[in-house]
């Protein structure tokens, strides 16, 4: 039972791709009196136990408090996207953060878990009301070995989103955010990653839940039901088919730049009439072996070397080259 476990081992970490609902899912889960829900990315597993480990704590923590997304919750500012957090005690959260993270008590405590429950007292909650803490990184799904090495009791989410729905919302954000550096390679790679992860969770090879975006935004009830029993906690309608950000009502992240007020459908084949022949002729020469694992039957019959010679919207020539080399060696090595 999960009342059995000790709170660092209640843990549930969601994964995916950038842009297949992870955020979505987040935000559905964000009220429920049960969990006890981080908003925004910590890039825990990615970034900080990797790239920041050798340079100690304090590294990780300036990290945490001023890099990752989640520096918005400190009172750093937002880098994508709309976030209000103006109602939320940013110093308070992170004066207690910075206290327990440094205290020598805590020296041998995982970092993660000490802003988990720093984020915890700055809401006011107690601990013995958290049957489940949650942590949403995309890129979780590389990590996901390391995941359950260090919670071995970890519950974990993996969203899926058809790979062309995806890439049409990358070059939406590309147009708006204008980075420069928007790459078509790691839209499929990424799919193909989160894709391969998702297969092994479904045959029973890791442990954890696969959720189909498709599925979640056309049969909310059913799917967020299926997740609630996953976690072991209640399902109530009207807390998880609301989404909030620390409990204030959500509009979404839509790379098309669309608010909602509930969940909507349209995002699901927004793509059919936003992609031209040879950007979904790019999705599948590199996914189409995987795309009906998920549901996803190919548009077009064959490949054509075309689709993937020609450029993708918003792919300047430094990326376009480093996407063809890149997907001409992962095809060598998958020979």
């Amino acid at each position: 039972m999960i009342s059995e476990l000790p709170f660092e081992q209640r843990a549930c970490f969601i994964a995916g791709q950038a842009k297949s609902g992870t955020t979505l899912l987040v935000a559905l889960l964000d009220n429920h009196p049960e969990l006890l829900v981080l908003p925004e990315e910590t890039a825990y597993f990615p970034t900080v136990l990797t790239k920041y480990a050798p340079r100690g704590r304090r590294a990780q923590f300036e990290y945490l408090t001023k890099e990752s997304l989640s520096n918005v919750l400190f009172g750093g500012p937002c880098k994508w996207g709309k976030r209000n957090y103006s109602t939320f005690p940013r110093e308070e959260f992170r004066r207690t953060f910075e206290d327990s993270a440094f205290d020598p008590a805590n020296a041998d405590a995982d970092l993660l878990v000490l802003m988990v429950k720093a984020y915890a007292a700055t809401l006011g909650r107690s601990l013995d009301t958290v049957a489940r803490w949650v942590e949403k990184t995309p890129a979780n799904r590389n990590y996901v070995g390391a995941i359950f090495t260090r919670f071995p009791h970890a519950r974990i989410l993996v969203t899926m989103r058809d790979p062309r729905a995806i890439l049409g919302a990358q070059i939406a954000l590309e147009k708006t955010r204008q980075t420069g550096r928007f790459s078509t390679y790691y839209v499929i790679a990424h799919w193909r990653v989160a894709a391969r992860l998702a297969i092994r969770v479904r045959d029973g090879e890791v442990p954890g839940l696969v959720v189909p975006y498709e599925k979640l935004v056309c049969e909310p009830a059913s799917t967020m039901k299926e997740v609630c029993d996953y976690l072991e906690i209640e399902f109530d309608p009207d807390t998880v088919l609301t989404p909030t950000k620390v409990g204030q009502f959500w509009s979404g992240n839509s790379a098309a730049r669309i608010n909602f007020s509930q969940i909507s459908t349209e995002p699901v084949t927004r793509w059919r009439h936003e992609l031209s022949d040879d950007e979904v002729g790019w999705v599948e020469w590199h996914c189409r072996d995987l795309m009906p694992e998920f549901g996803y039957e190919p548009k077009l019959s064959r490949r054509e070397l075309r689709y993937f010679m020609r450029p993708i919207r918003g792919e300047r020539p430094r990326e376009y080259l480093k996407s063809r080399a890149y997907s001409l060696r992962d095809d060598w090595v998958r020979r």
